[in-house]
């Protein structure tokens, strides 16, 4: 990890708050580099309180700290709630066509335009050479890269990509490191309050026990997506027992 980073000078820790980026700050604040390198966290403009109080801490250790905006209330008002299911007539042709008064997004795009292209482009305008993430190799949401690769001139490392989840917990609880409450309840951590895409998260207990009035809306929104996909289901079942 040192040889890589001694290779660059521009240098980007990309963090989320969550415990597998929250590990690689501490690593590298006890490697004594992390005042060569720029911290960045991407505000999704609707992260969990608990997110926020992590990024708290991280700023603490951070020599250079970048926050970038990610609009995600604006994006999803623009371009419709995340599903993981889009029917047809939810697309901008089918709200067009008046087949439906709902736009819906689907999850993958909602996810690039409000984190992934915002980050990227903050990367590409820095001249970053060197990207560190927090990924391992059994992440369930992992990029194709590996630790090491080399991609449009950008290297990228992954210090924890042999770890599992439980190294890093151990790892986190020994740094004395804040643990974001969700993963008493999901593997992961969710980047937005209001997102309804990420159906296999199971993120519905984490909030009705901790957030239940933002659960109250999730659920909300969820119905309505729920109305938009049912006649699409019944259709494809119909069609699949002919």
């Amino acid at each position: 990890m040192i040889e890589t980073i001694e290779q660059h000078e521009r240098i980007a820790l990309q963090v989320s708050g969550g415990r597998d980026s929250l590990a690689c700050l501490h690593l590298l604040h006890e490697a004594g580099v992390l005042d060569r390198i720029v911290v960045y966290w991407l505000n999704t403009g609707a992260a969990f309180p608990e997110t926020l109080e992590i990024m708290k801490h991280v700023r603490s250790l951070a020599a250079h700290f970048v926050e970038i905006p990610g609009y995600q209330p604006e994006t999803v008002a623009h371009y419709g709630m995340p599903t993981d299911i889009l029917p047809r007539t939810s697309t901008p042709i089918g709200i067009v066509t008046g087949r439906s008064q709902v736009r819906l997004q689907d999850t993958y795009s909602c996810c690039a335009r409000v984190i992934m292209e915002p980050m990227h482009n903050q990367m590409i305008a820095d001249d970053v050479t060197l990207i560190i993430r927090g990924q391992r190799g059994d992440d369930a949401h992992r990029s194709p890269l590996d630790s090491g690769a080399t991609e449009q001139g950008i290297q990228f490392l992954f210090p924890i990509q042999d770890w599992d989840a439980d190294q890093v917990n151990e790892y986190l609880s020994m740094c004395g490191a804040p643990l974001h409450p969700s993963y008493d309840y999901m593997d992961c951590m969710p980047d937005c309050m209001t997102c309804t895409g990420w159906w296999e998260d199971g993120r519905a207990k984490f909030m009705q026990v901790l957030h239940p009035d933002a659960y109250a809306e999730y659920r909300s929104r969820m119905d309505v997506i729920q109305r938009e996909i049912a006649p699409h289901i019944t259709n494809f079942v119909a069609e699949m027992g002919e």
